[in-house]
């Protein structure tokens, strides 16, 4: 077991660029290897008869038992007085309460991840509920209200799931004749311009301009693939987050190739979201976000930018935790904005590994991302 330390200012790969640095830190990414220990028997058939209800386009199954650990500790409330500006969420009143919430998406089935065993989540939270805009099933804890003797909240969650590679075989032709077919919700919401997609004149000129004469999505999204795949250089952290940056410095890290993929689909008229997780395997447990299109045959199928092999490919070696940007959370107050929090109008950007709103209060925060054991057939 190798831990790697750092210490930096909590700022997800997708957060806005006007989001200050109001707490420090401490990140530990866990592994324990078990690269070179083979799945017993019952790992051996338990992957072999997943694999028997799939199609050919889902293959080498991977066994994974994992866990994320969140420690909120040293935590001072300041009510009544000025906070160090280094540390802080802003001053805070005599007349105001101290909150400090944190929301995480839970760990669910998607097509390429589904969960084996019942989840373990310790402490319980305080309301689980489900978005209504994407249907993730979001986790909440009043911090304030959960401290142990010790003024820490340790929040423990614990899971086993199977993955894949999925490598869709897709008809373009076919595709292009069911388009019609996609339901006009679908088409509605993943084409819109949302916060962070913005669609202007330039950026649609350029889909138009690259996407001359071809006529089915599959290509058309294959084609803008290639392009920002070809034309961003990949930096962290970008100096801003969305779009309009990705477009304007073609520079960035996975939320900005992903956000001027999305967008540039979004202008073609292919529905296309974010999904957001973790490389998730011994010796890389680091964030990471991708894209989805939509195909009216295959449905959802991923398109990751930052990948050469990324156009309808995802591997196994991903941890799914949420799909969609500004995701809705219930319990976020009105005050809570970017500036302070990571929730402004309620909405948080996407969720990886928690979402913060504080207000009155000083802590500090670890978290660890521990692949317990990794297998493969």
């Amino acid at each position: 077991m190798s831990p790697i330390w750092t210490i930096e200012s909590r700022v997800k790969p997708f957060l806005t660029f006007i989001r200050i640095n109001v707490f420090i830190v401490i990140i530990t990414f866990t592994s324990c290897s078990y690269q070179n220990i083979r799945p017993n028997p019952a790992e051996i058939d338990l992957m072999q008869t997943a694999l028997q209800g799939l199609s050919a386009d889902y293959s080498n199954p991977r066994l994974v038992n994992g866990k994320l650990v969140v420690i909120v500790s040293e935590i001072d409330t300041i009510l009544g007085r000025s906070p160090n500006t280094n540390n802080s969420t802003g001053d805070i009143s005599a007349d105001q309460t101290p909150f400090l919430g944190i929301w995480s998406a839970d760990i669910d089935s998607y097509p390429t991840q589904k969960l084996l065993t019942d989840k373990t989540i310790t402490p319980a939270p305080d309301m689980t509920f489900t978005d209504n805009q994407y249907g993730n099933r979001v986790l909440f804890w009043d911090v304030l209200k959960q401290l142990d003797q010790n003024n820490t909240l340790s929040i423990f969650r614990e899971f086993s799931y199977l993955t894949f590679d999925y490598r869709p075989q897709t008809d373009p032709e076919a595709e292009r004749q069911a388009w019609h077919t996609i339901p006009n919700q679908i088409l509605a919401k993943y084409t819109r311009a949302e916060p962070f997609l913005e669609q202007d004149e330039a950026l649609i000129d350029t889909v138009f301009h690259l996407l001359e004469n071809i006529s089915d999505p599959v290509s058309q999204a294959n084609v803008l693939y290639d392009w920002v795949q070809s034309s961003m250089t990949y930096i962290y952290p970008p100096e801003e987050r969305g779009v309009q940056n990705a477009f304007a410095t073609l520079q960035g890290d996975c939320g900005q190739y992903s956000a001027l993929f999305i967008t540039m689909a979004r202008i073609a008229g292919i529905p296309a979201r974010q999904q957001s997780g973790f490389n998730f395997y011994p010796g890389n447990t680091g964030a990471h976000v991708w894209s989805e299109i939509y195909l009216p045959i295959k449905g959802w199928v991923p398109v990751d930018a930052t990948r050469e092999d990324g156009f309808l490919h995802l591997d196994n070696r991903r941890l799914i935790t949420s799909v969609g940007l500004n995701i809705p959370l219930e319990l976020a107050p009105d005050w809570a904005t970017f500036t302070n929090s990571e929730v402004e109008n309620g909405r948080t950007d996407f969720m990886q590994m928690f979402t913060l709103v504080s207000r009155g209060v000083l802590a500090n925060y670890r978290t660890e991302r521990i692949v317990i054991r990794s297998v493969e057939l």
